[in-house]
């Protein structure tokens, strides 16, 4: 699994949840911006950055692995 494969699990396993798009995003003191994020989580960006992927897998991991309520609320 490369890296995309993986980060779209992660969201999806995130957002199954209870974790909005929009918590992602605020939670990722702005490496994550939330209209980027909502066209990545409906693909609808054909090839996304390795920066922008990167940082999105790296706050999802954060927030998995935290396990603290702030990864299962919704915003």
């Amino acid at each position: 699994m490369n890296l995309l494969e993986s980060t779209n699990t992660l969201l999806q396993s995130v957002v199954a949840g209870g974790t909005s798009l929009r918590k992602i995003a605020l939670e990722s003191e702005g490496r994550i911006e939330y209209d980027w994020l909502k066209r990545f989580a409906a693909g609808d960006i054909d090839d996304p950055s390795v920066n922008r992927i990167q940082a999105l897998h790296d706050r999802l991991i954060e927030m998995r692995s935290k396990g603290s309520n702030s990864a299962r609320k919704l915003a």
